[in-house]
């Protein structure tokens, strides 16, 4: 049996290394804690505005209605002279192929609105890529575009979808001010001194 003796010094020298040790994973354990609480409280958030110095705004409309509009709508933005972005769902394009192809043939961005509008918040990350991609697919095959913008069905975002769908090449786009349409009384946009009311 082999002994080991220490003396005074070795045992003092052990203690300090053994103390600067314990400080060191104690460190880099508070710099990963520190580290993920901080990435918990910082949510990422989609494009809901971007500033610029003039007075200009981004027309954007979530299409999953029906049709009957198209062609109203696009003369009017027409005569206004304005540009929107569709966020259209793959649903839709499976339904009016002629609609996407005419907002798009007119000049308006198509952005991707999902393929089958569900409730994304929360969503198994593989079913988001698979709706999404089905939805960029149908687009594509209509617009020979892929679409760049991504606006999630009902507005919900989580940090998963934000970081998934930033990972397949595309901006998620929020909006700062909402028309409240949805009740079926139509919606006013505003050009200047001009009112156009789309009724729907």
């Amino acid at each position: 049996m082999r002994m080991i003796t220490f003396t005074k010094k070795k045992i003092k020298r052990l203690t300090v290394i053994g103390l600067l040790a314990a400080a060191t994973a104690a460190a880099g354990i508070g710099a990963i804690v520190t580290s993920v609480g901080t990435q918990a409280m910082d949510r990422i958030l989609p494009i809901y505005s971007v500033e610029r110095g003039d007075k200009v705004i981004s027309l954007t409309f979530d299409v999953a209605w029906e049709n009957s509009n198209t062609q109203e709508l696009i003369d009017i933005l027409d005569e206004y002279n304005a540009k929107a972005t569709f966020f259209i769902t793959g649903d839709w394009c499976d339904r009016y192929p002629e609609d996407v192809k005419q907002f798009s043939d007119a000049g308006h961005e198509i952005g991707n609105h999902s393929d089958q509008h569900p409730h994304v918040k929360g969503m198994n990350v593989n079913d988001l890529i698979t709706d999404t991609k089905a939805a960029s697919l149908k687009i594509k095959n209509i617009t020979g575009k892929d679409p760049q913008l991504y606006r999630a069905p009902y507005g919900e975002y989580d940090d998963s979808l934000m970081t998934t769908i930033e990972g397949m090449g595309m901006k998620v786009i929020q909006w700062d001010v909402e028309t409240v349409d949805i009740d079926g009384n139509g919606m006013v946009l505003r050009f200047a001194d001009h009112a156009i009311v789309i009724l729907r």
